[in-house]
Order: C-alpha cells, then sequence, then structure tokens
C-alpha cells in the first residue's frame, strides 16, 4: 500500500465508523422518549410496537434495493443521500404532532439506515484487500456498539434538559457536522462501481453466502433473545431496579465494541470459519449460563461473555460475505452486504418471538439453552464454509 491509499483507506474507515455510529446513535436516542411521547399522542401499547417495530421492516424491505443500487452508481451517492434521509427523519420526529407522522419518522429512519450500512459496508470491501477487511470492519462495527451504547443515555438526558424536541435537533446538528466531514473526505475517494451485477436472487443460490447468512442471524438474535426475557428474570431473582437492568445491559454492547476490532484481526490470520465457529461455541456455552449465575458480578460476566461472543460471529461474517463476493468474479459487494443487513433485520425479529415463546413454555434456562444448542447445531453447517478464498486454513 502507498501513504496515499493508506490515508484514503483511513478516510473511508472514518467515513464509515461515523456514520454507523450517529445512525446507532439515533436509534437508541429515541428509545427513551417515544413511548411517553406516543401515548401523549393516543396512541396505545400494540401501536407503541409497530412504531418501534417500522425501523426493522423499513430497513428489510429497503436493504436488498439499496445494495444493487450502490453497485450500480457507487458508494459516495448512497452514502450522501442516507444521511439526508436520515437529517430528515429526526427534523419529523423533532416536530411530529401525530401518531402517523412519527410512523412515518421512523420508515424513514429504516431505510435510511439500509442505504448507510450497505454502502458503507461496500465502501470498505472496495478500498481494502481481503487480508485487511476483517480489522477495518471490526472497527466499523465498534462504531455501532458506541452509538447504542450512547444513544438512550444522550436522548434521557437531553429529553429531561430541553423537552422532546431537543435531542432530535440535537442530532440533527451532528448530522449536518457529519454532512460536512463526508463531503470533505469521499471527495477524493475512489467511487467504484461493480463490472457485473448480481442479484439479491442470484446470490441466494450459494450455499455458502446462505450459511454465513445463517450465522448472522443467530448472531443478531442473541441480544433480541435477552430483552423480553432478561428484565423480568433480574425482578425476580435480584430484585433487580430498571436502573440497574439497564446498566447491566449495557455490558455486553461494551464488551462487543471493544472485541469487534480484535475479532477481525483474528479473522484475517486463522480465517472467518474459525472464527466463526468459535463465536458459535462462546454463544452455546454463554448464553445457558446466562440464566445461572446466583450474584450479579455473576450476571454482569455472563453478559460480558455473551457480548464478545456476538461480536464474535458478526465481525467474522463481515468479511467471510466480501470473499464470497470476490470468487463469485464481481465483486458486487452492495448486494452482498445487503443479504447481511437482511439477515440481521431477520435475527432481530426471530430473537424477541422465539425467545419469548420459548420462555413461556419451557422457563428461561431451559429456553436459553436451546437457543445455546441451535448455535452449537450449526457448528455442521460453518464447517461446508471451508477455508477462506479457497486455500487451506493458516494455523497461526
Amino acid at each position: 500500500m502507498t501513504k496515499l491509499s493508506s490515508r484514503k483507506q483511513k478516510a473511508a474507515l472514518f467515513v464509515v465508523a461515523t456514520a454507523i455510529f450517529l445512525d446507532m446513535l439515533i436509534y437508541g436516542l429515541v428509545v427513551p422518549i417515544l413511548p411517553e411521547y406516543a401515548v401523549s399522542l393516543g396512541a396505545s401499547q400494540t401501536d407503541i410496537g409497530l412504531l418501534f417495530g417500522s425501523y426493522a421492516v423499513a430497513m428489510f424491505v429497503a436493504t436488498p434495493i439499496c445494495g444493487a443500487l450502490s453497485d450500480r452508481i457507487g458508494r459516495r451517492g448512497p452514502l450522501l443521500w442516507g444521511l439526508l434521509g436520515l437529517a430528515a427523519a429526526t427534523l419529523l420526529f423533532a416536530f411530529a404532532d401525530s401518531y402517523w407522522l412519527l410512523v412515518a419518522a421512523r420508515i424513514l429512519q429504516g431505510i435510511a439506515a439500509a442505504v448507510t450500512w450497505t454502502s458503507g459496508l461496500a465502501l470498505l470491501a472496495d478500498l481494502y484487500p481481503s487480508e485487511q477487511r476483517g480489522k477495518a470492519l471490526g472497527i466499523a462495527l465498534s462504531g455501532q456498539a458506541a452509538g447504542i451504547l450512547l444513544g438512550p443515555t444522550v436522548g434521557g438526558w437531553l429529553y429531561q434538559l430541553g423537552g422532546y424536541a431537543l435531542p432530535f435537533l440535537f442530532a440533527a446538528g451532528l448530522a449536518l457536522i457529519d454532512g460536512i466531514v463526508r463531503l470533505v473526505l469521499l471527495r477524493d475517494l475512489p467511487d467504484r462501481k461493480s463490472e457485473g451485477h448480481l442479484s439479491p436472487l442470484s446470490l441466494m443460490r450459494s450455499s455458502r453466502l446462505l450459511i454465513v447468512a445463517g450465522v448472522v442471524m443467530i448472531g443478531a438474535s442473541v441480544p433480541c433473545i435477552l430483552v423480553p426475557t432478561r428484565p423480568v428474570h433480574l425482578k425476580e431473582k435480584f430484585q433487580a431496579e430498571p436502573g440497574f437492568v439497564g446498566m447491566l445491559f449495557a455490558v455486553p454492547t461494551l464488551t462487543y465494541g471493544l472485541a469487534t476490532p480484535l475479532i477481525g484481526k483474528l479473522s484475517n490470520r486463522f480465517g472467518h470459519r474459525i472464527t466463526i465457529s468459535l463465536g458459535l461455541i462462546l454463544i452455546a456455552i454463554s448464553l445457558p449460563l446466562a440464566a445461572w449465575p446466583t450474584s450479579m458480578w455473576m450476571q454482569a460476566a455472563s453478559m460480558a461473555l455473551l457480548g464478545v461472543s456476538m461480536g464474535t460471529v458478526l465481525a467474522a461474517s463481515l468479511p467471510a460475505l466480501a470473499d464470497i463476493a470476490d470468487n463469485s468474479g464481481q465483486s458486487s459487494y452492495g448486494v452482498t452486504f445487503a443479504v447481511y443487513n437482511t439477515a440481521y433485520s431477520i435475527g432481530m425479529m426471530l430473537g424477541p418471538i422465539g425467545g419469548g415463546a420459548l420462555a413461556d413454555r419451557l422457563g428461561l434456562s431451559y429456553s436459553y439453552a436451546v437457543w445455546g444448542a441451535v448455535a452449537a447445531l450449526y457448528l455442521l453447517a460453518v464447517q461446508r464454509l471451508g477455508s477462506r478464498r479457497g486455500v487451506p486454513e493458516r494455523k497461526g
């Protein structure tokens, strides 16, 4: 790598990590604010569920389209459009005076996220060679963890300080600053377009890609399994107050963010299959353990291990998908990372539904054990991935 190309790579990584951070910051910003405001507009609990779920649905529908568009026209334009969409959604939240305007803002937010994630991750795959992608994509994912961790806290404090609109106006200001930075840094970056164009349906014929998509679903489902079940368990067994439960849920997010850059480097060194397998083993062990600890310190330790396990499978899955795109001969990274987003969205939907249903029927301990067994059994499918880029796995 020349010094110039290294500078461009770092500029792209900064843009993408910041974009993902801002997206997830605003995603979390609404958590302590929207339910109460929606109720003041006459929304029921069902309406609030629809409001929060509309983000994932919009992202799920828009992702394949955004990925294909990114491959056809390049990455710079969609990265700027995604930011404009996010800023518009944020301002719509700030001035919404009806429930359906809130839903519209949430849908626009989901579409903007689909644009940002697919084009941003594809840009990194364009600029980083295979042996460096794991580390770069891992650093980008740490922006996700930081945004999720800070979003609810920032939103809650700003809401208390200045009322409903202030958090969203603050976020719109951040989007404006980010927009200026993107315009400056993206201007000199190469805007690669795929020579050929893969359709999402044609990618579905790749068994290796489908296997990695399954890994992403499992990784994304882990925190979503905990959300409907863990707070009740902590309240019943430890009489934990909501504030402490919130702090405990920050633990896996923090370890996830700290682990992903390191996991990316390990994936580059030892191969994606081995790293993904390690992550699935950690999930199979740590998820059942999360229901057993008899002290809050052990609960925190199990949550920390869950964050590492989730980071391990997801940080290794991204470069694995990029390598699959390379092996297709067309490097359609936009469509390929659209598969990642789609699988992640499905995991976000399946986690709370499956976790809640199993907990009702089997109890918490057995439900977590079943989910851990699914991760363990999926190791059999992962072994079919073979080595990275068709060469034997490296032993060290």
